[in-house]
């Protein structure tokens, strides 16, 4: 019996698609001429690029969004800018208020003081990430500025190089997304890890979301989309009910998602497709947050978000397998109480860890998931799987299947914390070749069972 690795829909296709650090290296040129998009549309999906986007190579055109190290750090008119500073100090404090002499001066300064009030009160402080302090408990701490400003350095030398850097220090590049990407970079160099940049400014598919985005879209999922708008991390300052910017990014939010449901109009909405996409629209504009979304949904996650969800439960049967070699207490611990993946893998996999991690470590795992490709989502879910419920004393306090649920619901802070995750997942042997042997099984398995 001949197994296929690939379909039509997508749902099964070759893991090595997914495996960002295989795809052999994209030429392009800029020379494609514009075309008028016609009514039925469809995203190309031209073959597996390698992370990496536009560079000078081969006529194609730089990044709009491309810096310049001196000029962000060397040439900044820090001079001029303290100079203002200064002068409006100085006017701030010789300013000396005059006394109310009439009605509508009086009615002004209490329409400012109510201003003032209802500011104070609608807008709480948010950390660094924008979550609103007071929902999630504490501010989390700051980076180190030298070491941020270095880091920043060397990844604009690498994303103004990209096409050296991935062809010939494809190594470094993994390196330093597993230390993080600096915050002011991150929603750059998603883009050119994912393929994004490259769609949205060289390919044909450019066109794509001007097109989407303007058409009305079906009102069955529009509705359906309509309603996790408010369910999507309302502690964010981006999505919250109150606030200045709650509005603006629920409307980017449910315009990306309408426009994938007219680039998609018969797969639609998926309820964990928002997640990813807000978090996206976290980190940059809504057109460049479609275009990874797009990638993620094609080239990552292939299927994932289609009826049956059956991607899913063919990276579930390859998790058990995984467990199986890695860890095989928490393994027949599993089995002996019938603990599907369905019961925990499911959102992990199909939300990239945003709805299970704290954020730093969602931030971390999602820099190495859009470089090194879907083996990471296994190996995350192995740490967590391993140190959560993998020693005798833990298998003995989470002695059944509703205990199992709830440590996995509820994992200890010291296991879910970002450089626990990333120094365990370095030390996971997990390559290329395995996944694609494991995922030949898992298909193989699988179309046996329904023959």
């Amino acid at each position: 019996m001949q197994i296929s690795s690939t379909s039509s829909n997508g749902i099964y296709s070759n893991i090595d698609y997914r495996m960002t650090v295989s795809c052999p290296p994209e030429t392009f040129d800029d020379t494609v001429p514009s075309k008028q998009i016609k009514k039925e549309i469809s995203f190309v999906i031209e073959r597996p690029e390698r992370p990496g986007e536009t560079s000078s190579h081969h006529g194609s055109k730089r990044s709009s969004v491309s810096y310049s190290a001196d000029e962000e750090y060397d040439n900044f008119p820090e001079d001029e800018v303290a100079a203002q500073n200064q002068k409006i100090s100085q006017n701030i404090e010789t300013f000396e208020p005059q006394p109310v002499t009439s009605r509508s001066q009086n009615t002004v300064q209490f329409s400012l003081d109510n201003l003032t009030k209802k500011t104070t009160e609608t807008h709480p402080e948010t950390d660094r990430f924008g979550f609103f302090i007071e929902e999630r408990g504490s501010a989390t701490p700051p980076l180190d500025p030298k070491v941020l400003r270095r880091r920043e350095k060397k990844w604009i030398q690498m994303l103004d190089n990209w096409r050296y850097f991935m062809d010939e220090k494809f190594e470094l590049v993994k390196n330093r997304c597993r230390k993080g990407i600096p915050p002011s970079l991150r929603g750059r160099a998603w883009k050119y890890l994912s393929g994004a940049t490259y769609q949205m400014e060289v390919s044909s598919n450019r066109f794509v979301f001007d097109y989407c985005v303007k058409q009305a879209g079906d009102p069955k999922w529009n509705e359906d989309i309509q309603k996790d708008l408010s369910r999507q991390f309302p502690e964010h300052e981006m999505f919250a009910r109150v606030g200045k910017y709650g509005s603006n990014g629920k409307n980017d939010l449910f315009d990306l998602l309408k426009a994938w449901t007219v680039l998609h109009p018969e797969e639609g909405y998926c309820q964990g497709q928002a997640p990813i996409a807000a978090v996206l629209l976290m980190h940059m504009p809504v057109r460049d947050a479609f275009y990874c979304f797009v990638q993620i949904c094609h080239k990552y996650l292939p299927g994932y978000y289609s009826s049956g969800l059956e991607a899913v439960q063919v990276d579930g049967d390859i998790l058990v397998k995984l467990l199986k070699d890695k860890s095989k207490l928490t393994y027949r611990h599993f089995k002996n109480n019938g603990v599907d993946p369905a019961l925990y893998m499911i959102e992990w996999f199909m939300c990239v860890f945003c709805r299970t991690l704290p954020w730093p470590t969602v931030l971390r795992v999602w820099d190495m998931f859009l470089c090194e490709g879907v083996k990471i989502l296994f190996k995350v879910a192995l740490v967590l799987l391993k140190y959560g419920l993998g020693t005798p004393s833990q298998i003995k306090q989470f002695p059944d299947m509703p205990a199992i649920v709830t440590r996995l619901r509820n994992l200890p802070a010291e296991i879910v914390e970002e450089e626990f995750i990333v120094q365990k997942i370095g030390e996971i042997n997990l390559n290329d070749a395995d996944m694609e042997k494991l995922h030949f099984g898992a298909m193989k398995t699988r179309q046996m069972r329904f023959d």
